[in-house]
């Protein structure tokens, strides 16, 4: 939550609501701030936890009640349906009936007794912006907007008109990260990039004026120009969430490149060689419990090796899952075979591990995927088979397993792929080295929070499954 509840009518945004003891307060410090804002343009946020959903929600209601009636609408995105639904929406519940509104499920849309209009929109894919043409709104409002295009975010200007006086206001929140986070750190890059030409403190606003394709700071009043700045936040300046420490102990618990971005803000910290997996990181130990749960997650190339050509590496990976929750890398099976081989090595591989240890494959998209992985099943009837499509990309799907070997979670029984293994891992994610042992690492990780079949009762009680 990112407001207190209120003990004055002073800061409330409809200032026509008769004082209650649930009316919603900002937070003093940033989020007063950004709520205070006239400018065209503005970013809150950087770090997680600084109450940035529900400065937006109230923001979108600054012109609700001050007699406007339907000349006044907003829009409120995030990419994803799903997204949507578990925060705005269901947090707009909170605040928005106090003052009248009513919310209609099948349009996704408030609408207040004077008429005006909050929507909640998505965009997931890239050509959905296009369902706003035409539209027009007076408040654009983006959650997360590193999870956008910068095509998707300049569209929706387009859609910004003023009605009767209203301005047009321009809004975003968002932590470092995510598809987005160049452009996002290009377009605020006066407040978040120390080498850009121009420089602006934190939460001063700069006007621009468009000069071909450029921009450049102008004075205030310029003909043409518009107000951006960026309001930087952190958890601390949300005191209903920092208060017990929970919050900022589970940043702790994440990776080492996305625990920076969220608890600290920092836009500079990006992806590299060495920040999600270090030597150090792993212990080398002689042997997994025995009664460890195990699972093998199958990474295919199926690419038998070439002259002068370095194809992928087919690799199994097995990972053990001890009673207090340690994760072992016990073995790792790497080679370049057909198509064929490959089969001949996981049917092999799998008859060498036993039936209480899950076999676990990456599904590729589309009709053939879904035939190669029914062909699994069938070939290996009496394993535990489970064949799964991936979702999101490699660093997402690296990061829960960073950080659990960061965390001195994860230990290596010894052997000869040690060593080659760890080197790929602590090259990851340099982009022309392979990382097929990382995709093998996370997609056995992913295997293990999959409910098990096959296991008696003993190895299903200690298991989080």
């Amino acid at each position: 939550m990112g407001g207190a509840a209120a003990r004055s009518s002073s800061c409330r945004p409809n200032p026509t609501i008769s004082d209650h003891p649930d009316d919603w307060l900002p937070n003093p410090g940033p989020q007063a701030r950004f709520l205070s804002l006239t400018c065209f343009e503005a970013l809150y946020g950087g770090a997680a936890g600084g109450g940035k959903s529900d400065a937006l929600l109230v923001d979108a209601i600054r012109y609700v009640g001050r007699g406007y009636g339907t000349d006044y609408s907003a829009l409120l995105l995030r990419r994803e349906i799903p997204d949507l639904e578990k925060s705005l929406i269901i947090r707009s519940h909170d605040l928005y009936p106090r003052i009248g509104g009513r919310y209609n499920e099948v349009k996704k849309t408030w609408r207040f007794p004077g008429g005006e209009r909050i929507y909640f929109g998505h965009m997931q894919h890239e050509r959905d912006r296009l369902q706003y043409q035409g539209a027009a709104f007076q408040f654009v409002g983006f959650d997360e907007v590193t999870s956008f295009t910068e095509t998707q975010y300049t569209y929706l200007i387009s859609r910004l008109r003023s009605a009767r006086g209203v301005p047009r206001r321009l809004r975003s929140a968002t932590n470092p990260g995510g598809e987005g986070h160049e452009w996002v750190f290009r377009r605020f890059g006066a407040w978040l990039d120390p080498e850009a030409g121009f420089r602006a403190a934190p939460s001063e606003v700069v006007y621009f004026v468009k000069d071909g394709d450029a921009e450049r700071p102008v004075p205030k009043g310029t003909k043409d120009a518009l107000g951006r700045v960026f309001v930087p936040a952190r958890l601390a300046d949300n005191p209903y969430l920092a208060a017990d420490g929970q919050y900022d102990r589970a940043l702790g618990e994440l990776d080492a490149v996305t625990r920076k971005q969220l608890r600290e803000g920092d836009w500079l910290i990006k992806p590299a060689a060495g920040l999600y997996f270090k030597r150090t990181y792993f212990d080398i130990v002689d042997a997994a419990p025995a009664d460890a749960i195990r699972v093998r997650h199958w990474d295919r190339a199926a690419t038998e090796p070439e002259k002068g050509k370095d194809p992928d590496w087919t690799v199994g990976l097995k990972l053990a899952k001890s009673r207090d929750g340690v994760y072992f890398v016990e073995h790792v099976e790497r080679f370049r075979e057909s198509p064929l081989g490959v089969e001949q090595a996981i049917k092999a591989t799998a008859s060498q591990d036993g039936k209480r240890c899950m076999v676990h494959l990456a599904k590729d998209p589309g009709a053939a995927g879904k035939f190669e992985a029914e062909y699994y099943v069938r070939a290996l009837d009496g394993y535990d088979v489970r064949a799964e499509s991936e979702t999101g990309d490699k660093l997402t799907r690296a990061q829960p397993v960073s950080a659990q070997a960061e965390a001195r979670n994860i230990k290596l029984v010894r052997g000869a792929w040690n060593e080659a293994f760890i080197r790929e891992l602590e090259r990851f994610p340099t982009q022309g080295v392979h990382d097929d042992q990382v995709d093998a690492l996370t997609g056995a990780y992913v295997g293990h929070q999959l409910p098990r079949r096959g296991l008696s009762s003993v190895e299903a009680n200690f298991l989080d499954y």
